[in-house]
């Protein structure tokens, strides 16, 4: 009966200070990256990297713009760190309209480009890293202790994978963002019909750290930016998933066109957005993170959603394939007054069983161009159905839920609003611990994203998805009540201590850090789970035939002194009190052998 209630007392502890460990890149096979030799990889003068692998023993530093060209594939073992140089601007090129007025267009000359990674169509890559074992990109001299916040953005370029998906630009192809092809085999042009190259080949568990950089400013105003992650007309065969985007200078992924499918994204305190799609993506998506921080310039939303290209002039006369991705499983966060979702140039959304929390604004439902994202909804594209919003604005209001913007149509906002409701979503606490705060682009403040497993946010069969492609999940959000976060343990954002403390397994002592313990050792600093209290358990009543003078626990195992009969000193202390009501009072309720 007494070792009873010590085994449950235990278990109760340790289950309630338990603390997890994580490691700077993972508890792999690899040296220390201060100690790795460093490997510089330049483009060839166009040759690109060829068919090679990279792997943890070298630190690998992108030059410039590096092509893995068509036929090639480049192999990215586990725990892999490669670093881009940052680029330097030694001047920048302005242009006057035939009408006298300046030009919106700007040219940047570089005298050192931004060290970029691009995927040209036709080619394949294969960055397969492990929860504990992640590839890392992020800028040269990175110190990779955590240092460097999220306020330390655009340092080098970015990753860009091309296939050749199905566009609805006026040609059906597109030149990536960012990137110039100084050989002039133009191997960062993506876009086709989609048949010749279904898959780009993995990207999982890929930490991607400060990235961005750009080209200038094109005549129509837009930013010439690459992103963190940037997949071009990629196809559905391609794997993406367990993807970290943090501190870009532009979008965390931004994805124009295709069939590509993602999921498990973590998109942190980029300068932009969080996700961004345009030019006719309609893929799927599932379980998704953004997190912005307008107070720190990190986000001006949570997801640009876009469908085309017409304020360009580049959009087929259709405007065929919508961007209508299929989306479920999101988790917005905010901070001030940004934006969680807008939705323009023609898009359109299927998106379900999501949550969004403290934006000023919730979708802002646009209709300017012909073609926009209140078409789409006319059309049937755009389907949004059991989603939760909390703390939008002032919560005073629907329209501030979702928004019909910029438009003429008299009843566009009575018509999205009724859309709204009629398909289940509604403002609803989700119960969990959004509200953050950081000082210098570190997180002084955690967060904690579990919902409560209340009635508002357990999915019903009716929403749950058919697709087999998607993963079964009857809650809301992209992370269950449970308190499981697939995005620890592994990712920058973890360490920068949006998920609370961090530790650092290679600097740490394990061992067992409960002083009442057989095993305590008071020189761990974080704990193994491997607490015991049975070896020093024995008899602890002095008077006793069999005291143990070395026990610190008592296991109930003493012998009275001949002559001695008392039942009732349940812990064998010579005497009936307080204690042994205690113990009674534990074991109230058990049934007996």
């Amino acid at each position: 009966m007494k070792r009873a209630f010590l085994s449950s007392t235990f278990a109760l502890i340790m289950a309630t200070t338990s603390v997890a460990v994580c490691g700077q890149i993972g508890p792999c096979d690899c040296p220390p990256v201060a100690d790795r030799p460093v490997v510089e990889v330049s483009d060839m003068d166009g040759l690109g990297t060829g068919t090679t692998t990279w792997s943890c023993d070298s630190l690998y530093i992108l030059t410039e713009t590096v092509y893995v060209n068509p036929g090639d594939e480049l192999t990215i073992l586990p725990g892999t760190v490669v670093q881009g140089r940052t680029g330097i601007v030694t001047d920048t090129l302005t242009y006057t309209l035939p009408n006298g007025n300046p030009s919106p267009r700007e040219d940047y000359v570089y005298s050192q480009y931004p060290g970029s990674l691009v995927i040209s169509t036709g080619a394949t890559i294969h960055a397969d890293g492990t929860s504990n074992c992640p590839i890392v990109f992020t800028f040269e001299g990175d110190p990779m202790d955590g240092s460097a916040g999220y306020d330390v953005r655009g340092k080098w370029g970015g990753v860009i994978v091309c296939g050749d998906g199905e566009l609805n630009t006026f040609d059906g192809n597109d030149e990536a963002e960012g990137v110039m092809d100084l050989s002039g085999q133009n191997r960062h042009v993506y876009g086709g019909d989609g048949t010749a190259f279904p898959s780009s080949g993995t990207l999982r568990y890929v930490s991607i750290r400060h990235a961005s950089s750009s080209l200038g400013i094109s005549q129509f105003g837009n930013g010439l930016e690459t992103n963190a992650l940037t997949l071009c007309g990629v196809g559905p065969e391609t794997t993406v998933e367990y993807i970290e985007a943090v501190a870009s200078g532009d979008d965390g992924v931004q994805i124009f066109g295709g069939l590509v499918n993602v999921r498990y994204l973590g998109l942190a305190f980029n300068a932009e957005d969080g996700l961004e799609y345009d030019q006719g993506w309609h893929g799927n998506g599932q379980f998704i993170f953004s997190i912005t921080d307008e107070l720190s310039g990190a986000g001006e939303h949570g997801g640009d959603y876009e469908g085309d290209d017409y304020e360009e002039f580049d959009v087929d006369m259709t405007f065929m394939p919508y961007s209508n991705p299929l989306l479920y499983n999101q988790t917005y966060i905010g901070r001030d007054q940004a934006t969680a979702i807008r939705m323009h140039n023609g898009a359109g959304v299927r998106m379900h069983n999501s949550v969004f929390a403290h934006f000023g604004l919730g979708i802002d439902f646009e209709d300017e161009d012909p073609c926009d994202a209140w078409e789409l909804f006319l059309f049937g594209e755009t389907q949004i159905q059991n989603n939760r919003f909390w703390e939008i604005g002032d919560s005073t209001g629907l329209s501030e839920l979702i928004l019909y913007n910029e438009g003429y149509v008299f009843n566009g906002q009575e018509e999205i609003e009724a859309h709204f409701v009629g398909n289940n979503n509604y403002a609803a606490d989700p119960g969990f611990d959004a509200v953050f705060a950081a000082v210098e682009g570190h997180v002084s403040d955690p967060i904690n994203l579990a919902p409560l497993a209340a009635e508002n946010f357990v999915v019903v069969a009716e929403f749950m998805p058919i697709d087999p492609w998607f993963v079964p999940a009857d809650y809301i959000g992209a992370f269950p009540s449970d308190g499981s976060n697939w995005l620890t343990c592994w990712t920058y954002m973890e360490q920068l201590g949006l998920f609370g403390e961090w530790v650092d397994e290679a600097q740490s002592i394990g061992g067992c850090m409960y002083s009442f313990a057989c095993n305590y050792n008071p020189s761990a600093t974080h704990d193994d789970g491997s607490c015991e209290i049975t070896s020093c358990a024995g008899c602890t009543w002095p008077d006793a035939n069999n005291y143990d003078p070395a026990a610190l626990w008592d296991d109930g195992s003493c012998q009275l002194p001949q002559g001695t009969s008392c039942p009732e000193d349940i812990n064998n202390d010579g005497q009936v009190n307080t204690g042994d009501l205690l113990m009674f009072l534990g074991a109230f309720g058990q049934l007996c052998p």
